[in-house]
Parts: structure tokens; sequence; C-alpha cells
């Protein structure tokens, strides 16, 4: 069981989306796509673990963007 957290880390994960969208739009994903393979790479499970948290963060954000309003998802 992981330890209780003393904040919410999925405010800075949206955070860091909000702010990559802005600048990158949807390359953005790219970005994460990166970060990934880079923490796995050299073995960091704490910075994959982060950055799935932002890329979680940014499909959400990128879907709600192509989804027409009043749609219904099923």
């Amino acid at each position: 069981m992981k330890p209780r957290l003393e904040f919410d880390p999925e405010i800075y994960f949206a955070i860091v989306a909000d702010n990559l969208i802005s600048k990158f739009g949807e390359c953005a994903l790219q970005f994460t796509d990166v970060a990934l393979a880079k923490m796995q790479a050299i073995g960091d499970d704490e910075g994959r673990a982060m950055w799935e948290g932002v890329q979680y963060q940014l499909v959400q954000r990128i879907h709600s963007l192509h989804v027409p309003k009043g749609a219904t998802i099923h």
C-alpha cells in the first residue's frame, strides 16, 4: 500500500498538462512519450509515475477538445 500523500499530485499534473497544451498543443503528448521512455531507460520509477500522471491529464484534456458539446460518449 502506498503511503498517504499530504497533497493531491493530480493538481500538479493538471497544471503541467495545461502549460504543455498552451505551449505545444497536441504535440505535448510527444513530449510525454519521450519523457516516459527516458524515465524507463534510466530506471526512474518515480519520474515515470509522475510523467504518467501528466500524460493522463493531457489525454483527458485533448480528448475533451474533440468531443462536440452535448455529445454522449459510450
